[in-house]
């Protein structure tokens, strides 16, 4: 890890020195989205009208020596707050050289590769608004981090090779002159590497792994630490897609943790998407994850979402409609429920 800190503060003192940059070109990016969607099951919530609330603002330049770099940070109003509260967060920047790229991240730049399966014609249904309680491995965009990412066809097979370091376990939206974070009880560094790969046409294949230390807590030490890893491959031919991946993580626990508690957690995934011309598209997904406890005799029930979809675009405006069912939220023995998703996007 030295190492790879020396390579990124090399990068950056050599930005720093460049000769001069060209003017950076501002840009803002969002999505003019609005959806209603309705629960059933063994959930209490109403249905629900929303609309995109989120803008990135970006800059962007070039360097005399032909480096680019691009800054981008985000305005995220407070999600269900009766009076949205404008927030900044979500930052980051990235330098791009003939050596690689390195980027220092704010809540930003995740390297997992738990959700790269997806074909869904919409969105994946575990990453929506409702919290269906499915545990992923950590990513490193939960903390402040930086991070090399090695240049594009420098290797075989379309091989690009990512590391990154969060130095502490601060979720912080720092600004540039934060200093003294207070330390984590729980997470101390974190450490992510990710390999993304296009050995064939059509076929792309993501693959991570990540771990952190235990938290700033006087005396103790931990039986197991964080850690988990995960694997994803899709592979588009024709008017199909299909995905399919596997996750692992381990939960960090404490010395004197109750033998009851979760230890780790297995995710099986798969998704089919079909395009039905050029403006309609379906898909089915399914994902599974179990959960283990630290005495094997406990009872643990599996959590799976399945969810079915459908897209249409015409022109600048796309029309779709989601539906999930959950089994058994947040690992509890017939905790169902049943989530539509109406959608408008349009592009802009």
């Amino acid at each position: 890890m030295k190492r790879i800190n020396n390579i990124i503060v090399s990068l950056l003192v050599s930005f720093a020195i460049a000769t001069s940059a060209s003017a950076g070109a501002l840009s803002v990016s969002g999505s003019a989205k609005a959806t209603y969607g309705t629960m059933s099951g063994e959930v209490n919530g109403d249905n629900t009208i929303g609309i995109a609330n989120e803008l990135a603002f970006g800059a962007s330049g070039e360097l005399d020596n032909g480096w680019t770099w691009k800054y981008q940070t985000e305005i995220d109003p407070s999600a269900g707050a009766a009076t949205a509260d404008a927030v900044t967060d979500d930052s980051n920047l990235n330098i791009t050289t003939p050596y690689g790229t390195v980027a220092i991240c704010v809540s930003e730049c995740g390297l997992s590769a738990a959700l790269n399966f997806s074909a869904d014609a919409y969105v994946l249904m575990s990453d929506t608004g409702y919290g269906e309680g499915k545990v992923e491995p950590s990513n490193i965009s939960s903390y402040a981090n930086m991070q090399y990412h090695t240049p594009s066809g420098l290797l075989p097979f379309g091989i690009v090779g990512k590391i990154a370091y969060a130095p502490s376990g601060s979720t912080n939206v720092n600004s540039s002159n934060a200093q003294n974070t207070a330390k984590s009880a729980t997470v101390g560094n974190t450490k992510m590497y990710r390999i993304e790969a296009a050995p064939i046409d059509g076929l792309a294949v993501n693959i991570s792994y990540s771990e952190s230390d235990g938290g700033d807590v006087s005396g103790a030490t931990d039986e197991q630490k964080d850690e988990g890893g995960a694997i994803a491959a899709k592979y588009a031919t024709g008017p199909f897609t299909i995905g399919v991946g596997k996750a692992y993580s381990s939960l960090r626990l404490a010395d004197g943790t109750a033998t009851d508690s979760a230890e780790s957690y297995i995710n099986t995934n798969y998704s089919l998407g079909y395009s039905i011309g050029d403006n309609m598209s379906v898909s089915y997904t399914k994902e599974k994850s179990a959960q283990d406890k630290m005495a094997a005799a406990t009872v643990t029930y599996d959590q799976t979402t399945t969810s079915i979809q459908a897209a249409y675009t015409m022109g600048g405006m796309t029309i779709a409609l989601a539906r999930a069912d959950y089994d058994n939220i947040s690992y509890a023995n017939n905790e169902d429920a049943v989530e539509t998703i109406l959608a408008v996007t349009m592009a802009f």
